[in-house]
């Protein structure tokens, strides 16, 4: 039974992932999910249904289009893909659970806002605030870890709610935290800097992100994405140095100061808070028990 389950949640995965591939497209750019049909960015011509076929007509295809030929993107099934492997990851974590439930749902925001930012910058609110309002609804009847609250709360006398109000508590908490913690961010930055450091889209995700996971999972992606996507910057600002280019010349380059060029990084925040918020629904609780166990 559980195989059968397992192999029913990767369809269901592919499935999902295919529509999330039409929401990618479209949302950014204020297109409706309805209508029309599935067609070719190419040509425009709309797909039949056996061309359809999540993963597998990407395959028989060799990533064409059948009627002009061109490229399909490689982001179509690794959506797919990773949102059927995400299912089934949901499952064998969590079992025959309502958590299982609640958590592939917030896969699927998470990898919709995930490509949608890495494509365009953009996190549409159709995803974002749909998802707060879910987290805090499903965290009745699929609570998590709330130590932390609770911890709180002891410090400062309060006395503890039953647990399904407890279990909103914490999520609202996370909720506030994870949003405050980057509009607080992005303040301080814009008073220096007198620039966006990040969008009010990523201030919108993180309230997902601790609507669903809680106070405590969500200090965990507070602390980690920034730090991810302070590695990734310094990354590229390594491989930009050693890159000679015929519009920068090595004179030039060493005018820029390392300094202003790690500042000027563009990076698509959403990703790295997405990608944290992903390892901390299969990892966050072992990794809050290493570091507590090693403190």
């Amino acid at each position: 039974m559980d195989l059968a389950f397992e192999c029913a949640l990767f369809v269901v995965g592919l499935a999902l992932g295919s529509f999330l591939n039409v929401c990618i497209s479209r949302l950014p750019r204020d297109e409706s999910v309805i209508s029309p049909r599935s067609h070719c960015p190419a040509c425009g011509a709309f797909l039949r249904w056996h061309d359809n076929v999540p993963l597998l007509s990407w395959l028989l295809l060799r990533r064409r289009c059948r009627h002009c030929g061109g490229p399909i993107s490689l982001r179509y099934p690794a959506v797919e893909l990773l949102t059927a492997l995400l299912f089934t990851a949901c499952y064998l974590s969590f079992g025959p659970a309502l958590a299982t439930a609640k958590f592939c749902i917030f896969c699927f925001l998470l990898v919709g806002l995930i490509f949608m930012d890495a494509e365009t910058g953009l996190l549409p609110r159709e995803f974002t605030y749909s998802g707060i309002v879910l987290g805090l609804a499903l965290s009745w009847i699929a609570p998590t870890d709330s130590t932390a609250t609770q911890f709180f709360l002891r410090v400062y006398g309060a006395q503890l709610p039953a647990q399904a109000q407890l279990a909103l508590l914490d999520s609202a908490i996370g909720a506030l935290v994870g949003a405050g913690f980057f509009y607080l961010a992005w303040a301080l930055y814009y008073l220096v800097r007198k620039r966006h450091g990040l969008g009010f889209g990523d201030v919108a995700l993180m309230a997902m992100v601790g609507a669903f996971l809680g106070l405590k999972l969500t200090l965990l992606v507070i602390f980690s994405a920034p730090l991810a996507g302070t590695v990734y910057a310094a990354f590229l600002l390594l491989a930009s140095r050693f890159r000679k280019t015929p519009e920068m010349g090595e004179e030039l380059a060493g005018q820029t100061s390392g300094r202003e060029m790690f500042l000027a990084q563009e990076l698509p925040f959403g990703v790295f808070l997405g990608a944290c918020s992903l390892a901390a629904v299969f990892f966050g609780e072992s990794i809050w028990r290493w570091y507590l166990g090693s403190s």
